[in-house]
């Protein structure tokens, strides 16, 4: 639910700032058992909660202490689901599934770029990696930027973004070779 109240069904949140927003929420639990330390909280407990989580399949991430950059959890779509089902326990002021404007963007050019004209039989990994814009030969985050476009796409309902992840990824024989995880999750 942490995760869900910071933006995780959407974006990859930092494993500190879930631990924090669960430990604000509840310090007995989550907080270390001596008085004169209360109001620290105890990592391990929430480490294992998000560890828990994963394998229940609610998450997906991982918890880095050493490199920020690849730390961070966001919601599968089984957690997000469970979270919006549990919503009215958390006091939650905006919408976390609004889309930025830099998302709905996003969305809109992957919808409008001229490569998705193509015939599925034209249409390349080259291809892919251009209306992504992203290099060719940077194969973790072309994977990251699908995933991503896929869950913008889903929390929007954007049926033309999830018809075109269908057709154009998904269906795309020569991609699974590159896109063989990703292509399970679309």
């Amino acid at each position: 639910m942490a995760c869900y109240a910071l933006g995780g069904s959407k974006n990859s949140i930092h494993s500190e700032d879930i631990m924090n927003k669960a430990f604000l929420w509840n310090k007995e639990k989550f907080g270390w058992r001596k008085q004169i330390y209360k109001n620290y909280p105890n990592t391990l407990p929430l480490s294992q909660g998000l560890f828990k989580a994963r394998r229940d399949g609610l998450l997906e991430g991982t918890y880095d202490q050493q490199f920020l950059s690849k730390d961070g959890w966001r919601l599968t779509d089984k957690g997000l689901e469970k979270a919006e089902s549990l919503s009215e326990l958390i006091d939650i002021k905006t919408s976390k599934k609004t889309l930025s404007q830099f998302q709905k963007k996003t969305l809109s050019e992957f919808r409008k770029h001229d490569h998705f004209k193509l015939d599925n039989k034209d249409f390349t990994f080259y291809h892919l990696a251009d209306v992504l814009n992203i290099s060719v030969n940077n194969l973790p985050l072309i994977k990251e930027t699908i995933l991503k476009i896929n869950r913008w796409a889903k929390i929007s309902n954007d049926k033309i973004a999830l018809e075109l992840l269908s057709k154009k990824v998904k269906k795309q024989k020569n991609f699974k070779k590159y896109l063989k995880e990703v292509i399970s999750q679309l």
